[in-house]
């Protein structure tokens, strides 16, 4: 039986939250206007860049926790690579069954079907997924994009603790460190080149991004139990430093806020640590809410959420207006709403698998896993 700490489960559903709102597409560039429009100079980039730490309190939080209790969980003397097949098999089944969805689902498929039928928007969205699949195949899996969205997360996972796993075949733990240090750096210059630095086509970023997170949650398994202080210091300092860092790039590139979003912020990754950290260091964190409970669907919502998206946007989105923060609403009704999908599609026993990872026998209990 698995053991779960409350702190680490209760940040899962924030993280999930996270991701939703950063999916909806419109909370950044929209806080951007408001912030431009109607704060001081003074206050507008600290707001903007606030809302550019949104992603750094998603999916970092995911991979790193992935890559701590990949590192706890695996058994005494146990063959690192069948730790590895454990835990990843699971993984490519989602992969493979949520592309066949988003494939055959069109983008707006309700509007589409009221005006087309229900056969045509699905075969043109085949057509035209394929063909997409056929010219960029892995950019798609590398970057994100129609059809693949936000799946890339999945491969980009397996290759994190393939990359852990070779590290521990071959016993190079001492030198993780380094490859973290080494991976910033690639990452930073692939950002200032603008592709990657051995000048292929391929942007490698997203990917050295989710193994360097995942390696920093393997080393911090093997640290001491973190400190209040250390987590506090971590969040505040790494929120502060994120201020600094996007207000010098903006000045010295003479860009927008909009354009930097996607720097491997250093401050973000710290921010990242310092909420695991918190985590760790506050273990009851969350224990009388609902938090805990609803962490068990975040595998589900996270997979199936853009699906809800499609299916609430021409609805939902129209309802909430242009009034500010509309996107955290419209949030909370796709998480809602993808918890119900999740449960629902868990009680049948073929597509239970689409939302969850089959129970893994172990001879003793861990406390957590890769979700």
């Amino acid at each position: 039986m698995k053991i779960r700490i409350a702190s680490i489960e209760s940040f899962r559903v924030l993280a999930i939250f996270a991701v939703i709102l950063w999916h909806t597409s419109t909370f950044v560039p929209n806080l951007s206007r408001f912030a431009e429009g109607h704060l001081p100079v003074v206050l507008a980039g600290p707001v903007v860049l606030t809302g550019h730490l949104l992603w750094w309190m998603g999916l970092p939080y995911f991979l790193i926790t992935a890559g701590y209790f990949f590192r706890q969980s695996a058994l005494p003397h146990e063959d690192f690579i069948a730790h590895f097949l454990r835990y990843t098999s699971p993984l490519g089944w989602l992969l493979f069954g949520w592309l066949c969805i988003y494939i055959v689902v069109p983008s707006n498929w309700p509007t589409e079907v009221l005006s087309h039928g229900w056969w045509q928007p699905f075969y043109s969205a085949v057509q035209k997924n394929i063909h997409i699949l056929a010219d960029k195949h892995i950019h798609l899996f590398l970057e994100g994009g129609r059809p693949v969205w936000h799946l890339w997360f999945l491969p980009a996972l397996i290759a994190s603790l393939a990359a852990l796993t070779l590290v521990a075949v071959f016993q190079l733990q001492k030198y993780l460190i380094h490859l973290i240090v080494i991976l910033y750096v690639l990452i930073l210059a692939e950002e200032f080149i603008g592709g990657d630095p051995f000048n292929s086509a391929i942007y490698l970023g997203k990917w050295m991004l989710a193994i360097l997170l995942t390696a920093l949650g393997w080393w911090l398994a093997e640290r001491e139990q973190p400190s209040m202080a250390m987590a506090c210091s971590l969040i505040v300092g790494g929120y502060v430093f994120t201020i600094i860092e996007g207000t010098v790039m903006r000045s010295l590139f003479q860009s927008s806020y909009l354009v930097i979003q996607k720097h491997a912020f250093l401050g973000g990754i710290a921010l990242s640590i310092g909420i695991f950290l918190l985590a760790l260091a506050k273990p009851t964190l969350g224990q009388s809410t609902p938090l805990p409970f609803l962490a068990r669907f975040t595998l589900g919502v996270y997979v199936s959420h853009i699906l809800v998206m499609y299916t609430l946007r021409p609805i939902l989105w129209s309802k909430l207006g242009n009034w500010p923060l509309r996107e955290v609403l419209g949030a909370l009704v796709v998480y809602a709403v993808s918890v119900l999908v999740t449960l629902g599609v868990g009680k049948v026993p073929i597509a239970r698998y689409l939302v969850m990872k089959p129970v893994r026998k172990q001879p003793r209990a861990v406390i957590g896993d890769a979700n």
